[in-house]
């Protein structure tokens, strides 16, 4: 009995002084660094393409609605995402809808190898070092923004985006 009555009072310094360790340093207080939402215009982030050419994002874009999606060569989703990106781009590119795919924690060689079987005619860029991460929110992948002529961020979506809802949004944008 006297080794559990230990333990817990163990068990609760620890939990306290952790605690008072949060409080000291105003851990609790101490403010996020938030992601983009809904009605914000991304600030400007400069990426490769794959042939080593720096696109500028949002302004690159000005004036055209753009769905930036974030994917990664380990994700089978991503793969059937771009082919639809791919065939929005041809349906509604001279309408001035521009895809943008991301390609976060990406190389160029893992990036052309993941490409190699598929025929996508819009932009992908690379962001090696994951800087677009933490501004964007990314918590899972995929994740699509859409962003409006004037390069606000209209629409978030988070895991797969279908042809369909993107249709709609795009449909709403022009």
């Amino acid at each position: 009995m006297r080794s559990v009555n230990t333990s817990r009072r163990s068990l609760l310094k620890t939990a306290a002084a952790a605690g008072a360790g949060l409080v000291l340093t105003g851990g609790w207080r101490r403010p996020c660094e938030a992601a983009f939402r809904v009605g914000d215009v991304p600030s400007r982030v400069s990426l490769s393409d794959l042939r080593g050419n720096s696109v500028v994002i949002p302004s690159d874009f000005k004036g055209r609605v753009v769905l930036l999606h974030f994917w990664a060569s380990w994700c089978p989703t991503c793969r059937a995402e771009m082919t639809t990106l791919d065939s929005l781009y041809g349906t509604y590119g001279a309408k001035g809808v521009t895809p943008c795919s991301i390609g976060i924690g990406e190389k160029r060689e893992t990036a052309l190898a993941y490409l190699k079987s598929m025929t996508i005619s819009y932009p992908v860029l690379l962001d090696p070092d994951s800087s677009t991460r933490k501004p964007y929110g990314i918590a899972g992948i995929p994740t699509t923004f859409v962003l409006d002529r004037g390069g606000s961020i209209r629409h978030r979506i988070l895991g797969k985006a279908a042809r369909e809802g993107l249709e709609r949004i795009i449909g709403s944008l022009l």
